[in-house]
């Protein structure tokens, strides 16, 4: 035997001669648990969609140097209560005001048949805003 036979090298380190594969049960256990976690994960991302608050800018006024509205839509769900970031930015896109605005429940008469509500936030600004728009919405703990 040479030195660097693979049997001279199985018998010394104890390697078996049977090399361990998977056969097809294994390949066919694999592939399932696979596709069972993609399709738990799938399940989990559209939920997690479904129940995150969603907004659309509609129009802003500047009132004046140190202050800015912003008019929105909110989709939500009716139990959720959601706050949104406003902010008012300046020509060179600098945030120049910032607000949180909290939307709990909206009385019937205020919603669309999708569950959407407008609302109107007031930014103080530290000097001229030349728009305000929402940043971002999300549910309260």
């Amino acid at each position: 035997m040479s030195i660097d036979s693979p049997d001279l090298l199985r018998n010394r380190y104890g390697a078996s001669r049977h090399e361990h594969r998977i056969g097809p049960r294994g390949w066919i256990g694999i592939v399932l648990a696979v596709t069972l976690l993609t399709a738990v994960f799938a399940v989990w991302v559209v939920l997690a969609r479904q129940s995150a608050p969603t907004f659309k800018d509609i129009g802003f006024e500047v009132v004046s140097e140190a202050r800015a509205t912003a008019d929105f839509e909110l989709t939500k769900r009716p139990e959720d209560v959601v706050t949104c970031a406003v902010q008012a930015l300046n020509q060179e896109y600098a945030v120049v005001g910032w607000a949180e605005v909290t939307v709990g429940s909206v009385p019937e008469d205020r919603l669309s048949d999708a569950g959407t509500s407008s609302h109107r936030a007031a930014v103080r600004t530290t000097n001229l805003a030349t728009t305000a728009v929402v940043d971002s919405c999300w549910v309260e703990g």
